[in-house]
Formats: C-alpha cells, structure tokens, sequence
C-alpha cells in the first residue's frame, strides 16, 4: 500500500505529541495510535460444470458419470487380420472448453494379440479407423466431434489365440483445464472372441484284404489335414483330400487327423480328431 505525504505528516505529528508527553514527566503518560490498511479485493470465483455426452447411446451419459453399450463394435468368431470399427459422436456440454481423452481396455480372456484404437475426427473404414488425430481432443464448449473406435486381432496371432473371448471398453475423460473438475464415461463393445478351427471326424470306410480305408469330414475353410498313424500315430503326412486308403501288409497303429487353416502369415490347427485303431492285413481291422 502506497500512503500519501498527507497521512505520512500526520502519522509523524501524533508520534512526536505522544513521545513529547511521555518525557515530560506531568501527570500520566499516554498515545494513541491510529493506522489504516486497504484489503485486497478477493480472487475471482471460479465456477463452471463437466459433462462429457455420448450421442444417440442409452442415457447419452447425460450427466456425472455412467455407462452405454455399442454392440455394433463386435467381433466374434475372429480370425487374424480381421477387425470391425465403429464411429460415434461425442459432445461436451460443459460450461467451458474441456479436453477429452479416449482409453481402451480389453476385459475378459482376450489376449494382446487383439488391438485397439481410438482416435478422435477418425473414420470408420470397416476393420479399422482411418485418420484421426488421436486419442486426445480439445472440444470447445457444446460442440461435437467424432471419435472412431476399432478392434482387430492381428495378422500374426498365433494358434493358441482361438478361444479367447471378452470384450472392449472404451473409458471417456473430459476435464475442465486449471481445475481438477473431471467427467468419465464408459462405452462397452459386444463380444469380441477369437474364433475356433473346428476338428474333423474320422471313421473307418472301406476294408478289404490288405487295405484299410480312412474317411474324415471336411471342415470349412481348411487349407489341409495332418493324418497321423502307424503306432502311437509317430507317422505324419499332410493332405488336401478327406480320404486315405492303407495297404502296406502287417501294418497297424492308430489313426486320427489335426485340420489346418492357413491365414497369410500363420496358420491355425484343430484339436485332434476321434482316433481310429487299425491292422492292415489278410483280414484287416479298424474300429
């Protein structure tokens, strides 16, 4: 505070009076002191709500948190390089600009063989999302932009990822800059699961004096099958056909048959078949 010459001389004449009497010895001595100060005017009140909306999904997240669903963001049955994407619109009906962050998460058995992406201004181009500019935006307030979300299994996941199942959820975070006023919502996708290279089944077809003949059903979609035979069924040969005839004399073992299904970079396989024991023979066997 800036004190004027006025109030500085009147402030220096009061302490001259005061110490005056004081020293003079007549009567009692006393002073009065008298002082001013001028507050600061308070900050400014910050005030504002968050509240980050989904369009046109259940409740919309109208309001402090919640959860809708996107079934449409499925992919069940998946096989490596396949993938399904879904474009949705996000409104930030905040009292102010917010910045908003997208998060994937995948829930269930489903492995890291499966991929995620989402991406704000993105486009749905079928099994992913095209451009973009990421996971992260500035909306101003009550406005909209899109934000594209995708899921896939990779073109290299291995054979053991056949089975694994789950799904996809897609946690929204708007806050409010220079406050921690924050609103989350989440978005859950449909099943998403990996599919499954189903086994054939094996039976014995014709048998006759030194011969024995395997049958086995085809499977969709199947590249080739390995049959396995001879005792413990050591002896392996790959096959593009469903039948194998056998006429090597004095011959037995065990039979049964693995499907195979090639997918550009890997190829996934079956669970073994039903196993068939034979004996090739003057009078051949298989049962």
């Amino acid at each position: 505070m800036t004190e004027g010459p006025g109030r500085l001389r009147a402030g220096v004449l009061a302490g001259v009076i005061a110490l005056v009497l004081a020293l003079s010895g007549g009567g009692a001595a006393w002073a009065w002191w008298y002082a001013t100060a001028q507050a600061d005017a308070p900050g400014a009140v910050t005030s504002g709500s968050v509240d980050l909306q989904v369009v046109g999904l259940g409740n919309g997240l109208v309001g402090p948190g919640g959860s809708v669903e996107l079934p449409a963001l499925g992919l069940a049955g998946a096989f490596p390089g396949s993938g399904s994407s879904e474009v949705v619109t996000v409104r930030n009906a905040s009292s102010r600009a917010a910045s908003v962050t997208a998060m994937m998460t995948r829930t269930g058995t489903l492995g890291s063989e499966f991929t995620t992406t989402a991406t704000f201004g993105g486009s749905d181009s079928g099994p992913g999302c095209a451009g973009g500019s990421g996971a992260t935006t500035t909306i101003p307030a009550g406005a909209t932009t899109t934000l594209c979300l995708a899921v896939g299994l990779s073109a290299t996941a291995p054979s053991a990822t056949q089975g694994q199942s789950g799904g996809v959820t897609t946690t929204v975070t708007a806050s409010l800059p220079g406050t921690s006023w924050t609103d989350r919502g989440t978005i859950t996708s449909g099943v998403v699961s990996a599919g499954v290279v189903p086994a054939t089944t094996l039976s014995c077809g014709a048998i006759g004096a030194l011969s024995v003949t395997f049958n086995w059903t085809a499977v969709t979609g199947a590249t080739s099958y390995v049959l396995h035979s001879g005792p413990n069924g050591t002896t392996t040969e790959t096959l593009t056909t469903t039948t194998r005839r056998f006429t090597t004399a004095l011959a037995s073992g065990t039979a049964w048959v693995i499907t195979q299904r090639a997918f550009g970079q890997v190829t996934w396989v079956s669970a073994p078949s039903n196993a068939r024991n034979y004996t090739v023979a003057v009078v051949s066997l298989c049962g």
